[in-house]
């Protein structure tokens, strides 16, 4: 049965082979739940399983969304109650910055006046749920990259997943091994990769510039999105990418990532035994 240590737990059918490996190489100084082996039955303190810690905050990350997704309800309701009424829907937005009379923590807020009822949208909140989301999401797969490193026996330097999944002559040594090592593991990882291209540069940009251009689309019929540039690293590039369906696409696509890499590293511990292999 599958316990709250494990992400499945806390959401039925997904990264469903997590505790299937995870039980799988426990007893062994590969384990992957950064436990330490104290002799050949007996492990250190457990803490937490790193994994499960992260998907969980990514989920948090995505609740963080609720304030304007909730604003986004509202204005359908509104709209569409005005439309009924008055075969007119009309809709303003104006921004109030901290020197308003307004209570706003210090922090800008976008005022929304729809059928004579004001909305309050707090962008500091979208820019705290975009940067904790994509930096735990960058977490995710340099873990997972982590633990294919050890599991496979790569000793690759400082780890992360940019460092594994580079495929350019010349710079693909640690890709070649794993395929050495594994194939089919590297092949799936390889069709995967192309998928989170968009959002690590999200990250990078995020950690290393510390904010990414975010606006606030407001609709009359649509309601509310948050939307964020195609090219994060081009200040003329088109604000496009609704962030919250991104966000979610996103954590499906980890998941699956996850799910699919543990699978095949399960069925090689199999047929090859303890690791490193």
């Amino acid at each position: 049965m599958t316990t709250p240590w494990y992400y499945e737990y806390h959401e039925t059918g997904a990264f469903l082979r997590q505790q299937q490996l995870c039980d799988a190489v426990r007893w062994t100084k590969y384990n992957l739940e950064g436990q330490k082996l104290k002799s050949p039955t007996v492990l250190s303190a457990i803490q937490a399983n790193p994994l499960t810690i992260r998907l969980l905050t990514l989920n948090e990350a995505l609740e963080h969304f609720n304030n304007a997704k909730t604003i986004d309800t509202k204005i359908k309701e509104l709209t569409r109650a005005q439309l009924d009424k008055n075969k007119f829907s009309g809709m303003s937005g104006t921004w109030i910055d901290e020197r308003s009379s307004l209570n706003t923590g210090g922090a800008p807020i976008q005022i929304m006046e729809i059928a004579g009822k004001t909305l309050e949208l707090k962008h500091i909140d979208i820019h705290l749920a975009l940067y904790e989301f994509f930096t735990n999401f960058g977490s995710v797969i340099d873990r997972l990259s982590y633990e294919i490193d050890s599991l496979y026996g790569l000793q690759i330097k400082q780890v992360d997943w940019p460092k594994l999944t580079d495929m350019r002559k010349g710079k693909d040594k640690n890709w070649r091994d794993l395929d050495s090592k594994d194939s089919k593991l590297s092949g799936f990882i390889k069709s995967r990769v192309s998928q989170f291209t968009k959002a690590l540069l999200y990250r990078n940009r995020l950690i290393h510039d510390g904010m990414i251009r975010v606006e606030v689309d407001v609709h009359s019929f649509s309601g509310v999105s948050i939307m964020l540039a195609e090219d994060c690293k081009n200040d003329t590039s088109p604000i496009n990418v609704e962030a919250v369906s991104f966000c979610e696409r996103t954590k499906v696509d980890v998941l699956e990532l996850l799910d699919g890499s543990y699978e095949l590293m399960f069925q090689h511990l199999q047929s090859y035994g303890k690791p490193p292999w």
